[in-house]
C-alpha cells in the first residue's frame, strides 16, 4: 500500500503552470460549437457556464435555439415539428351546414367596425343560434403573428412564445373579439381553439341535443378570422348526444349517443355508444376501426347517468356513473343525496384506432360521483372513497352513509407481458369476466383526516389533460388528418397544475349527520408530481412482473400510500373555492387557473337569480414553478423541494421578463401581482381533525376590467369572459350566451 504522499501528483514548475495556461479554451472554439457546449448541458449547469464571463454570456444570448428551448422549458411547451394539414372534403351527403358569420360590435361607432358588410365564412346556409362580430383589418401595431404555412425558425418561435408569455404575466390581451349564442350550455367543449356547443333547446321526448355548433376561437395570431381553421358551422346528427370530447390535432370527436338501441335484440343496449367521427366532416373517422364503441349496459333503465371522457394520443378513457336521480328518490319516499345510493360507476379503456379494450375498472360504491383525469396514455387518477387498498387502514366514519375518508388514486392500465388478455367486444353488463385487463392500482394520496360527521358532497377533478404533439412522417407529411395548420409549439401533456374541487357538508353542532353549511375548496396539485408518481409506479409494476413472473400478485408489490403531511404540506395548495359557482369548468389551461371576482362598483343581482351576471375582474393563478422563482428573486436553494419538480435556473438567467417590465407593471395601476408563499391554513371548523396546512408556492394576478359576466374559461392563447342572460322561470328560449374572447 502507497503512502499518502505517493499518491499526490508530481509539483508544476513555473515553465510548466504557463505551458499549461497557454493552451486552447472554450473561447477559442468557433461560436456554433459553443452553442453545442451549451446545448448539452442542463439548464442549472448553463446558468453556471454563463457565469464565466461576459462572452459566454454573448454567445448565449445571440443563440436563437437556446432563447427557444429555454423559453419552452420555462413556459411548460414543447416544440412542435412543422406539417401540412390534411383535412378531408366535406361530403355533401352529410349534414354539417356553415354558420352565418354576421351581427356587428357591441361599439358600432368604433373605428374597427365603422363601414364593414357581413361577411360568411364556408357557405351560405344560415344557423341563427350564433351570431359572430364582422371581421376588420387590425392596425399594424395590433397585428401579432400569423399563422404560417411554412416552417418557422427558433428565432420566430422564440419571440412569438416569449411575447406571448410577457402578455399573460399582466393579463395584457392584444385584443377582444365577442360573439353571441342562444340556448343554454350543458354539453360543451373547448380545446385548441375550437369551441363546441350542443344546441340545447329543441323539442323532443327526451330533451337532448342533437345538434353541434363547432365556433373556431379568434387569437392574437388570428384576429378576424379571415383564414379560420375550419369554417364556422354546425351538423345536426341523427341521434341524441349526452355528452362529447374531442381532439382537433387528430381531427377527432368522440360523441356519446344517448340511450342507444342493442345492436343484438337477444342483449341489452349499451349505457351509452360512442360515435369516432372527424371535426371537418362528422363522417366516421379513417383511423378508427371500429367507428362505434359501446359501454358496457346496466339492467336498471331507471338510473340517470353523468359521464367524463378524454382522449390522449390512440386512448379513449370513458367514466360511466350511474345513480338515481334525486327526484326519483323524493318519489320513493327516500330524501337521500343524488349519489348517495345506488350508484354504479366503471372505467374502461380503448384504443380507440384499433378498437381494443385496453383496461376495465368497476368502482365500488361511493357516497358522490368519482372523477378521473388521464395522467400519461397508460395511467389515469381518480377521486374515491374506494377503500381497495392493501395498505390504507380503513377508518369508517359513524354519519350514514358509512364512507372511507376520499382519497387520489393512481392507476396503471399498461399492458402485461406475462398475461395476455385478448378485449372481447361487446362487453357485457357482468364485470367479473376474464377477457378485459384490470387496471393496477399504482399509488394513493391522502387528504387530510376529517372530522366526525363531516360529509362528502363532491369531489370532482379539473382539467383535461394537453394532447401529446405527434411526430411527422420522414418526409415531414401529416402523420394523420388534424383541424388547422401547423402550429410552432404545444403545452407540455406533463406538466401544469391539476385542481380538484372538494365539496364538504358541516355536521350539524352536537350531532353527526352532515346538515351544517356547504362548503368548497379547490386544492391545487402540480401535474408532474402525479405523473412522477404514475411513472415511478410504473416502474415497480414492471420490476414485479419481471421478479414474480406469473404468480398474478404483482399489484400487492407496487402500491404506495402517500399521506397528506408528506405529499401536500409543499406540494399542493388548497385554498377556499375562489368563485361561489362555476358553471363552466374550462377553468384551468397548463400552470394557470382563472376566476372572476366582484369588482368595487358591485352590480346587484335581482332577486331571485343568485348566478345574474355581475361587475367582475379577473384573477389568474400562475403554479409555474418558474413564475414563481422568477417574481420573488429567489436562488434555487431558497426552494430546495421545488428542484426534484423541475431543473431550470432562477430569475438570473436570461428570461422572458426584464426589469422594464417589471417596473411597468408597478405603475400599472389595473393590474397587480403578489407572489403567494407563505402556507394556507384552513381552520378545522367542524369538518377536519385538525387545521389544514399547505404550501404549493403561486404567483396571482389580478387585472380590472368591470365586465357584466358570470363565467369564465381559459385556454393557452385566450380567455372568454361569459355572460348568460335570459332564464326566466324555465324558459329556456330565452337564453343567450355573450362570450368574449380576450386574445392573448
Amino acid at each position: 500500500m502507497r503512502s499518502p504522499s505517493a499518491q499526490r501528483p508530481p509539483a508544476l514548475d513555473e515553465s510548466d503552470a504557463v505551458e499549461v495556461s497557454a493552451g486552447p479554451g472554450l473561447l477559442d472554439l468557433p461560436p456554433e460549437v459553443v452553442v453545442q457546449v451549451f446545448y448539452q448541458l442542463g439548464m442549472t449547469d448553463r446558468l453556471c457556464l454563463l457565469r464565466v464571463c461576459k462572452s459566454l454570456q454573448e454567445v448565449y444570448n445571440e443563440a436563437s435555439i437556446l432563447q427557444y428551448e429555454f423559453a419552452l422549458r420555462t413556459s411548460a411547451y414543447l416544440d412542435v415539428a412543422f406539417e401540412h394539414a390534411q383535412i378531408e372534403e366535406e361530403d355533401e351527403e352529410n349534414s354539417v351546414e356553415p354558420l352565418t358569420v354576421g351581427g356587428g360590435w357591441d361599439e358600432p361607432d368604433t373605428e374597427r367596425g365603422r363601414g364593414r358588410t357581413s361577411s360568411r365564412l364556408g357557405g351560405s346556409s344560415t344557423h341563427p343560434s350564433v351570431t359572430f362580430p364582422l371581421p376588420f383589418d387590425p392596425p399594424l401595431s395590433e397585428r401579432v403573428y400569423r399563422p404560417s404555412n411554412r416552417p418557422l425558425g427558433a428565432a420566430e418561435k422564440a419571440a412569438q412564445l416569449i411575447e406571448r408569455e410577457k402578455r399573460w404575466s399582466k393579463l395584457t390581451e392584444v385584443d377582444e373579439r365577442r360573439f353571441h349564442v342562444k340556448g343554454p350550455a350543458v354539453v360543451y367543449e373547448l380545446q385548441e381553439g375550437l369551441f363546441l356547443m350542443c344546441d340545447e333547446y329543441k323539442d323532443s321526448a327526451d330533451g337532448k341535443p342533437d345538434t353541434i355548433r363547432l365556433v373556431p376561437l379568434p387569437s392574437a395570431m388570428d384576429l378576424d378570422l379571415d383564414n379560420p381553421p375550419i369554417p364556422l358551422k354546425s351538423a345536426k346528427l341523427p341521434f341524441s348526444i349526452a355528452d362529447l370530447t374531442m381532439d382537433p390535432t387528430q381531427d377527432l370527436i368522440v360523441v356519446s349517443e344517448h340511450r342507444p338501441a342493442s345492436s343484438d335484440p337477444t342483449t341489452p343496449g349499451p349505457t351509452h355508444r360512442y360515435h369516432l367521427l372527424t371535426l371537418s366532416t362528422f363522417a366516421p373517422h379513417p383511423l378508427a376501426a371500429f367507428s362505434e364503441l359501446d359501454f358496457p349496459p346496466y339492467l336498471h333503465p331507471i338510473m340517470s347517468t353523468r359521464q367524463l371522457l378524454q382522449v390522449m394520443g390512440d386512448v379513449l378513457v370513458v367514466m360511466v356513473s350511474r345513480y338515481m336521480a334525486s327526484w326519483l328518490l323524493a318519489g320513493l319516499g327516500m330524501n337521500m343525496p343524488m349519489a348517495s345510493h345506488g350508484n354504479e360507476e366503471e372505467i374502461v379503456c380503448w384504443n380507440w384506432k384499433t378498437g381494443n379494450v385496453l383496461a376495465r375498472l368497476s368502482l365500488p360504491e361511493n357516497p358522490w360521483l368519482a372523477s378521473f383525469a388521464l395522467l400519461t396514455p397508460t395511467s389515469f387518477m381518480i377521486t374515491s372513497t374506494s377503500n381497495i387498498s392493501t395498505v390504507l387502514d380503513p377508518e369508517p366514519r359513524p354519519a350514514p352513509p358509512t364512507v372511507f375518508p376520499p382519497v387520489v388514486q393512481i392507476y396503471s392500465f399498461q399492458p402485461d407481458p406475462y398475461h395476455a388478455v385478448n378485449p372481447a367486444q361487446p362487453l357485457l353488463a357482468e364485470f367479473h369476466d376474464d377477457s378485459t385487463p384490470r387496471p393496477v392500482l399504482l399509488a394513493q394520496l391522502e387528504l387530510p383526516r376529517f372530522a366526525a360527521g363531516a360529509v362528502v358532497d363532491g369531489f370532482d377533478i379539473r382539467p383535461d389533460p394537453a394532447f401529446p404533439p405527434r411526430e411527422p412522417g420522414p418526409g415531414g407529411e401529416s402523420s394523420g388528418p388534424r383541424i388547422g395548420g401547423s402550429k410552432p409549439f404545444t403545452q407540455d401533456p406533463g406538466k401544469g397544475v391539476v385542481v380538484l374541487d372538494l365539496q364538504l357538508i358541516e355536521p350539524a353542532e352536537g350531532g353527526e349527520g352532515g346538515t351544517g353549511e356547504k362548503v368548497s375548496y379547490e386544492l391545487f396539485v402540480l401535474r408532474e408530481t402525479l405523473v412522477d408518481l404514475a411513472k415511478a409506479g410504473e416502474e415497480r409494476l414492471r420490476a414485479a412482473r419481471d421478479e414474480g413472473g406469473t404468480d398474478g400478485f404483482e399489484r400487492f408489490r407496487v402500491e404506495e400510500d402517500i399521506k397528506w403531511e408528506d405529499w401536500a404540506t409543499e406540494g399542493a395548495r388548497m385554498m377556499d373555492a375562489s368563485m361561489p359557482t362555476r358553471s363552466w369548468v374550462c377553468s384551468c389551461s397548463g400552470y394557470r387557473f382563472i376566476s372572476l371576482i366582484p369588482s368595487d362598483d358591485l352590480f346587484l343581482a335581482p332577486p331571485g337569480e343568485p348566478d345574474a351576471p355581475r361587475r367582475s375582474d379577473l384573477l389568474l393563478m400562475d403554479f409555474s414553478p418558474y413564475s414563481v422563482r422568477r417574481e420573488i428573486g429567489l436562488s434555487k436553494t431558497a426552494l430546495a423541494p421545488w428542484d426534484k419538480l423541475q431543473d431550470i435556473p432562477t430569475s438570473s438567467a436570461p428570461a422572458p421578463l426584464s426589469d422594464e417590465d417589471i417596473r411597468e407593471e408597478e405603475v400599472d395601476e389595473d393590474y397587480e401581482v403578489r407572489v403567494v408563499t407563505a402556507p394556507t391554513v384552513l381552520e378545522r371548523r367542524r369538518l377536519w381533525r385538525e387545521d389544514v396546512v399547505s404550501g404549493l408556492p403561486f404567483r396571482e394576478v389580478w387585472r380590472r376590467k368591470e365586465m357584466r359576466a358570470n363565467g369564465v374559461m381559459i385556454d393557452d392563447q385566450r380567455v372568454i369572459v361569459v355572460c348568460t342572460e335570459g332564464k326566466r322561470q324555465g324558459d329556456w328560449s330565452r337564453v343567450q350566451q355573450t362570450m368574449t374572447v380576450l386574445c392573448m
